[in-house]
């Protein structure tokens, strides 16, 4: 499966040196450069998704740092990389959960072996699949692709980070043995959430960015108490 890559600096020649190693120790990946955030961020927001950004903290316009958090507002699994000529911005992308944070100049051993982990961290869920068919079509979807689940009389909406949806002919019962329970979780009598992608929890709702999924009565407590131990790690 490709993974998709983007390279977010302002500055020609670290663009160029950064794609240089990735397709050095990746060729497979797909790569895009962006020479500003605003950029980055007009792409992200209008749907397109990466497996891992590098971006560089000190930009003219928004820093990287404001792009990650605009970012993290929707995407909550992307694997962000900083890149920056000075450590000062350690605390606040430990914050934002980033995955490293590397210091100019470049070498190219710390770098392959962050790219590395990164790819090897992402394996761990592209092998991790659901497969479906709806009028004949068969669908193979990753589990980190799923925000949530919705039954609508015999038919099942998968609905997708990207913003797509897809249907599968069945019961929201028949894929609640299917996924992962750690990952899964059934809230409603005709929802299944994917814990990984919620951003919050209100009294009888889950909060993933502007969209928002019901939390019947029945299934309210085993649904708060495993929302907080995802969180925090206990209840």
């Amino acid at each position: 499966m490709t993974l998709k890559i983007a390279v977010c600096d302002d500055v020609l020649a670290d663009r160029q040196q950064l794609i240089s190693l990735i397709k050095a120790e990746a060729s497979y990946c797909q790569c895009i450069a962006y020479k500003s955030g605003e950029m980055l961020l007009w792409d992200f927001e209008n749907g397109t998704r990466f497996d891992i950004l590098f971006l560089d903290i000190f930009m003219e316009g928004m820093s990287g740092i404001e792009v990650a958090k605009r970012i993290r507002m929707t995407d909550p699994n992307a694997l962000l990389i900083f890149v920056s000529s000075s450590n000062d911005f350690y605390r606040e992308s430990y914050d934002l959960y980033a995955f490293n944070y590397l210091i100019k100049p470049l070498t190219e051993d710390k770098f392959t072996a962050v790219l590395r982990r990164a790819i090897s961290h992402l394996g761990k869920d592209m092998d991790q699949v659901i497969r479906f068919s709806f009028n004949n079509t068969l669908n193979t979807v990753r589990y980190s692709q799923i925000l949530y689940l919705t039954s609508d009389k015999h038919i099942v909406i998968f609905h997708l980070t990207s913003g797509k949806t897809l249907k599968s002919y069945g019961k929201i019962d028949d894929f609640v043995t299917q996924l992962p329970t750690e990952v899964f979780l059934r809230c409603h009598q005709s929802y299944i959430i994917n814990l990984k992608h919620v951003t919050g929890m209100s009294n009888r709702e889950f909060i993933f960015g502007e969209v928002r999924v019901p939390v019947s009565r029945k299934y309210f407590v085993q649904a708060r108490e495993k929302y907080h131990i995802e969180m925090f790690g206990d209840f």
